[in-house]
C-alpha cells in the first residue's frame, strides 16, 4: 500500500503530525509512505518542489489572495480561495502512484479545489481546521457560520463554497481531530454523516517527555525564581490566537511569574507586560525542554481545531489554561492535566493560570503524571493504526467500484 501524504506547510503543528503519522506507517511492512510538503525536512520519504517556476507561482498566488482579501474579502483570519493549480501535484502523484491520498492543512494555495476533485484515487483528509465548512476562511465565529449553514452568501462565496460541496460524492473519509470539530461538520450539512470518523492527532511519547526543569530553564536563560508562564504559536499574531485576551489577563494574575512567547512572529499585540521572545524551535529536543522550562502552556485561542502544543506540553507534565468549546478540550480535563476557562471570560482565564501555578507551589509533583494520563489516548501507535484500518477501507472500496 503507497500513501501520499499531502500538507501546506514543512512546519508548525499539522506538519508535525504530518511526519508523525508519516514515521509510524513507514514502520510498517506492507505500507510505503510519502510526504509532499513545500520545504525541505530531514525525513525520509520527503516530496518537495526545487523549481523556480513552483516558487513563483506558489509566490504569485499567495500574493493574489492577499490582494483579493485586502481589496474585496476583507477578512482579518487566515484565508485560502484554492483556485489556482499547483503544477507540480500531477508530476508527484505520477511519480508516487499512490493507492491513496491523506491530505492535511492545505493553506498557502498549495493546491487548488479544482485538482483534489480530479483525483482517481481515495482520498482521507485530516480536519486540522474549520476550511471545508466555509468559502475561504480557516476559522470563523459562529455568526459566520450561521451564514454559511443557512446559505447566505455572495455568488462568489457561493461558488467556492460548491467546489468543496462535490467533495461528498467522492470516495473519501473527512477525520475531525476532535468532539468540537465532528459537532461543526455535523451542524453544517454540507458532508454525508458516513464520511466523518474522529480521529485525535498523536505524537510519540519515546520523543516527548519531561525533562529536568531547572536544567531546561538554563538553556533559555529563564528566572529559576519565578514561574514560567509560556505562550507557543505560529501566526501569534492572528486575532484568533487570542494574545490580546492573554496580555489582558496577565495583569490579573497574582502569582509573580516570567512570560516566554515563542513563535515565528514577534508579538506586537502583547502590552504592559514584560516577555522573553524565542523564536518558534524547529526541532523535537528544543521543544521538549522548553516546554519543560515552563509550569503552565497557555493556551487562549478562541477557535482551535485540536491543539497539538497542549498535548505536547503535557507530555513533558506541562498543564495547559484553554477556553471552553474549542477543540482543546479534547486534550485538557478541568482540573486534572489543566484548566478549562468559561469562553472569552478574561477574569476567569487569569484565575486559571493562578490555580495551576498555586497548585505547583502548594505540590510540585501536582502534574507530574499527565503525561501518561494523555498517552492512553493519543499514542501516535495507536493513532496510526486507526488511520490504516480506514486507508484499508477505502482502498478496498475502491477496488469494488472500479
Amino acid at each position: 500500500m503507497k500513501i501520499l501524504h499531502i500538507n501546506g506547510t514543512s512546519y508548525g503543528g499539522a506538519a508535525n503530525f504530518v511526519f508523525n503519522l508519516h514515521k509510524k506507517l513507514m514502520n510498517i511492512k506492507t505500507v510505503s509512505s510519502y510526504v509532499y510538503v513545500p520545504k525541505k525536512r530531514n525525513v525520509e520519504n520527503i516530496i518537495y518542489p526545487q523549481s523556480i517556476f513552483f516558487k513563483f507561482n506558489y509566490l504569485t498566488k499567495i500574493l493574489i489572495t492577499k490582494i483579493l482579501n485586502r481589496i474585496f474579502i476583507k477578512s482579518n483570519q487566515t484565508i485560502t480561495l484554492s483556485l489556482l493549480k499547483s503544477y507540480e501535484i500531477k508530476k508527484v502523484i505520477k511519480k508516487v502512484n499512490p493507492d491513496l491520498i491523506n491530505i492535511h492543512w492545505l493553506g498557502n494555495e498549495f493546491m487548488s479545489l479544482k485538482e483534489i476533485n480530479s483525483l482517481k484515487v481515495p482520498i482521507v483528509w485530516t480536519l486540522h481546521d474549520m476550511w471545508l465548512l466555509s468559502p475561504y476562511s480557516h476559522y470563523f465565529n459562529d455568526n459566520e457560520f450561521d451564514k454559511i449553514k443557512k446559505r447566505q452568501l455572495s455568488l462568489f462565496s457561493k461558488y467556492l463554497l460548491n467546489k468543496k460541496i462535490k467533495l461528498k460524492y467522492k470516495n473519501i473519509k473527512f477525520i475531525p481531530t476532535s468532539d468540537w470539530m465532528l459537532s461543526r461538520f455535523n451542524e453544517s450539512n454540507i458532508y454525508k454523516e458516513n464520511q466523518l470518523k474522529k480521529i485525535p492527532c498523536g505524537i510519540n511519547f519515546e520523543e516527548w517527555f519531561p525533562e529536568n526543569k531547572n536544567n531546561s530553564k538554563e538553556i533559555f536563560s529563564l528566572d529559576r525564581n519565578k514561574k514560567i508562564i509560556l505562550f507557543l504559536a505560529m501566526g501569534g499574531n492572528n486575532p484568533r490566537k487570542g494574545l490580546d485576551t492573554l496580555s489582558k489577563s496577565l495583569k490579573l494574575v497574582k502569582q509573580e511569574f516570567q512570560l516566554v512567547i515563542a513563535g515565528d512572529q514577534f508579538p506586537t499585540i502583547v502590552k504592559d507586560t514584560k516577555f522573553k521572545f524565542i523564536d518558534y524551535p524547529k526541532d523535537i529536543n528544543t521543544l521538549r525542554s522548553l516546554y519543560s522550562a515552563s509550569d503552565c502552556l497557555v493556551v487562549p485561542s478562541n477557535l482551535e481545531a485540536f491543539g497539538l502544543v497542549s498535548l505536547e506540553a503535557a507530555a513533558c507534565n506541562t498543564p495547559s489554561v484553554i477556553f471552553e468549546n474549542t477543540g482543546l478540550t479534547e486534550i485538557i480535563n478541568h482540573k486534572e492535566n489543566g484548566y478549562i476557562s468559561k469562553f472569552g471570560d478574561i477574569s476567569d482565564y487569569a484565575n486559571g493560570i493562578d490555580w495551576v501555578l498555586n497548585e505547583i507551589s502548594k505540590n510540585p509533583r501536582k502534574f507530574s503524571s499527565i503525561s501518561n494520563q494523555v498517552k492512553s489516548k493519543f499514542d501516535i501507535n495507536d493513532v496510526s493504526h486507526k488511520y490504516l484500518d480506514i486507508y484499508n477501507n477505502l482502498i478496498n472500496y475502491n477496488k469494488i467500484v472500479r
